[in-house]
């Protein structure tokens, strides 16, 4: 099932597109001076703490549900990652048809922002938890400034034998004021199949190149250059994790034997390619390394690091860590926890583990719920708790909330009377 490939060009390996059509455009374009420059910086009434300790129980805002919707069980428990990104004191909310924009330090709820390259995807919340595709926007430093980035999928009008296409636009927005910088649309091939595309996920960023992967079976992935306003280039690929100026995922259409290879964040062409590295799944670990649980073809189950420029494998851990999670704390540090109670930290420069910790008696297991600049935050049978994320030990006892998002400035965390708060940092 090969992209139609009068679209763009084919490069030499033959599974790789790259450059760009000439359909690309940019809509509500300012110049690049205006982006940069002119944009307001964001005054900040609310005190920052760095990382944040404890949360104000008794100020919460609430979030609209779009916030929870598909991702908060019966029991009130995150079973994916809300679809939010924490800028300043706002939250930016993704949803499909819409970014919705709310000042947590005020409970002001901006004007929401739509594309307008075409009919949206349907923005009807999910019922059943873990059934949401939509993923949180990610905050991207262009020479200096900070925006908001998130990607829609939007579809045109079909006329005559003209089928309807489908198009990406990906919409930079200034969180200090909270209004569109700009937006880049690109239109998308057609599969042979009839294949759609179902859903559109930033998942990462360098030098102002964002990595969009597009859920459609062949697996797709476009970068968007925010200093140029314009898709850099485009790939069979489907995305895992960004890491520096490498992307890592899994290259050509989907195959029975699917493996991992990387390709340069800058034009797309393929840094390292490895048949025997297949079927896992990894997640990023910074700006060196991705990480990895579980394993089949030469890597053993486990916990690994992927060095995303070469592909080579780390083993961190044996066999018994074959099934977890791990989370980047924006620094230098992977905080990764198993479905065994284990515990554990990676320095993401060295790749080498800063503690361990295996289930105890003496000590409450927690269920981690975020990681930010050297803390964890999480959930013990003692309530709440803040871990210091270089040793393992307990940094706070009572913060107040687990947070599932969280900055400087505040904690979105579970509302007692269900759905989404944001709970501010007081100390």
């Amino acid at each position: 099932m090969k992209l139609r490939a009068a679209l763009c060009c084919l490069a030499a390996s033959g599974l790789f597109l790259s450059a760009c059509s000439k359909d690309d455009a940019t809509i509500d374009e300012p110049t690049k001076e205006a982006v940069t420059s002119e944009a307001a910086e964001e005054e900040v009434s609310a005190e920052a703490f760095d990382p944040p300790m404890q949360f104000d129980t008794g100020a919460g805002v609430p979030l609209p549900e779009e916030a929870g919707a598909g991702n908060i069980n019966m029991a009130g428990s995150a079973v994916k990652p809300l679809p939010v990104v924490l800028s300043g004191t706002k939250a930016f909310i993704a949803v499909a048809n819409e970014l919705q924009i709310v000042d947590t330090s005020t409970a002001e709820v901006l004007p929401a922002i739509a594309p307008q390259s075409g009919t949206p995807m349907d923005p009807a919340l999910t019922v059943f938890a873990g059934d949401n595709p939509i993923q949180a926007p990610i905050v991207v430093d262009v020479g200096g400034k900070e925006l908001v980035v998130v990607p829609f999928l939007t579809t045109g009008e079909a006329a005559g034998t003209a089928v309807a296409r489908q198009s990406l636009e990906v919409i930079a927005v200034d969180p200090a004021s909270g209004e569109q910088a700009f937006s880049v649309v690109h239109e998308l091939p057609l599969a042979e199949d009839g294949s759609t595309y179902e859903n559109a996920v930033a998942k990462g960023a360098t030098d102002g190149v964002v990595v969009v992967d597009l859920d459609i079976y062949t697996g797709y992935t476009v970068a968007v250059d925010l200093n140029k306003q314009s898709v850099a280039w485009e790939a069979v690929f489907s995305t895992s994790a960004v890491a520096g100026d490498t992307v890592v995922g899994n290259p050509g259409e989907r195959e029975l034997n699917r493996h991992f290879g990387g390709l340069s964040i800058v034009d797309g062409s393929v840094k390292w390619d490895d048949p025997d590295f297949g079927y896992e799944t990894v997640g990023p670990a910074g700006s060196k390394y991705v990480y990895g649980f579980g394993g089949w073809d030469h890597i053993d189950g486990g916990l690994y690091l992927v060095e995303a420029a070469t592909g080579k494998v780390t083993s961190l851990k044996a066999e018994e860590q074959d099934s977890g999670s791990c989370r980047f704390d924006g620094q230098t540090t992977l905080v990764c926890n198993d479905t065994w109670g284990w515990l554990g930290a990676v320095n993401t420069e060295t790749g080498q583990f800063v503690w361990e910790q295996e289930p105890s008696a003496e000590r409450a297991s927690v269920g981690i719920t975020a990681v930010f600049h050297g803390a964890i935050y999480g959930s013990t049978e003692n309530g709440p708790v803040v871990l210091d994320a270089l040793t393992g030990a307990d940094a706070e006892t009572a913060p107040g909330v687990a947070p599932w998002v969280v900055n400087e400035y505040a904690a979105l965390a579970a509302d007692p009377n269900g759905g989404v708060s944001a709970y501010p940092a007081i100390a």
